[in-house]
């Protein structure tokens, strides 16, 4: 016997167009770059490799036309090997948590990860309080079969895609996902969905990345891979798509100019939670047809859950949709099972070092 996924079961978020020039951009050099790891303190992959250049004093991720520093983003949770300690800091880079006003006395009892996006400002606005850095890496990790890809804002510019694309030619199976801000976390605090944090004040805690705290940026994620350990193999590809990136934005600081060009991205659609009863509890696992297949098709009809009774569960939309993140342990908890995306084509505009703006 089968059953249906309905319209409770999935959440949608309308996914944004890009802008499409047919005209040369011009952007400044990059001055300085940030990397980060430990963002989530049980992602592991991006936590030594901080903690290895900050041994070296990260002589290895330097280039010669601008400065590459690296910051363990959350100590705390690192030293816990947890995702967060009190609230995910990966959603607190937010105006209200950074600028609102607080006595010492009770900015000593804000949640730890609030305390540090406070610090991570202090440390890398400029002097005049904004944004001090030009580019922001943040390295991350997923439990979902993914790969290598980059995570990027919707209303990217040409340069973080340029760079994304250049990378492919490389490593041809790194992929691009957009992302709305809130895109996860904004829906898991829809009604009593976060079990875990049901006594803080949802609305108090927005979403905001700390990919926010440079000037433009992308995620490199890697999957998959469990929490709290290494994979060499893994450890070491992520290496090397770094040194990509760095190279490249040397390249273009010296001169290197980007056509126009064309190129596939995942546009985040919605995400769809377990089926689960009157009580929040689970009723159904993903398909074995379909874990494990991220970036792959999923056609109207195809198997999407298993329920614990051993009824097939399949997917209803009307359209073919790309799922990524399925299974991800960290959103288990939310009773979200996957995110849908759609596969589109964008064009990005070519792109000239502004110094040689005629």
């Amino acid at each position: 016997m089968e059953k249906c996924v309905t319209a409770e079961h999935m959440t949608t978020l309308l996914p944004v167009k890009m802008d499409v020039c047919g005209q040369v951009k011009y952007h400044d050099p990059v001055h300085s770059l940030c990397i980060s790891g430990g963002t989530h303190g049980n992602e592991l992959n991006g936590v030594y490799l901080v903690k290895n250049w900050l041994k070296s004093e990260a002589r290895e991720i330097q280039r010669n036309s601008f400065r590459t520093q690296v910051v363990l983003a959350n100590p705390r949770a690192t030293e816990q090997c947890v995702r967060f300690t009190d609230v995910d800091l990966n959603r607190q880079i937010t105006p209200e948590n950074l600028f609102s006003s607080s006595e010492s006395s009770e900015e000593k009892c804000l949640p730890y990860e609030i305390q540090r996006a406070r610090e991570l400002y202090s440390q890398f606005q400029d002097e005049s309080g904004e944004k001090g850095v030009d580019f922001w890496l943040d390295l991350h990790n997923t439990t979902a079969n993914t790969g290598p890809f980059f995570i990027m804002s919707q209303t990217v510019g040409p340069f973080p895609l340029h760079l994304a694309s250049h990378l492919q030619m490389k490593f041809p199976e790194i992929r691009i996902m957009f992302l709305k801000p809130g895109n996860f976390e904004r829906l898991h605090l829809d009604g009593d969905q976060d079990k875990e944090r049901k006594h803080a004040p949802p609305l108090k805690f927005p979403t905001g990345g700390v990919l926010d705290m440079g000037k433009e940026g992308f995620t490199l994620e890697m999957g998959p891979l469990a929490n709290g350990i290494l994979n060499a193999s893994m450890f070491n590809l992520a290496k090397e798509i770094i040194y990509g990136v760095l190279d490249i934005v040397e390249e273009f600081n010296n001169g290197k100019e980007f056509k126009e060009k064309e190129i596939e991205v995942f546009k985040p659609l919605g995400i769809i939670h377990y089926p689960a009863d009157e009580n929040s509890e689970i009723t159904a696992m993903i398909s074995p047809d379909l874990d494990g297949k991220d970036w792959k098709p999923l056609h109207p009809g195809d198997s999407l859950f298993l329920s614990f009774s051993g009824e097939t569960i399949p997917y209803t939309g009307h359209d073919v949709v790309w799922p990524v993140f399925i299974n991800e342990a960290a959103y288990f908890r939310n009773n979200i099972a996957l995110s849908i995306t759609t596969k589109e084509k964008v064009t990005v505009p070519a792109l000239k070092l502004k110094a040689n703006q005629p």
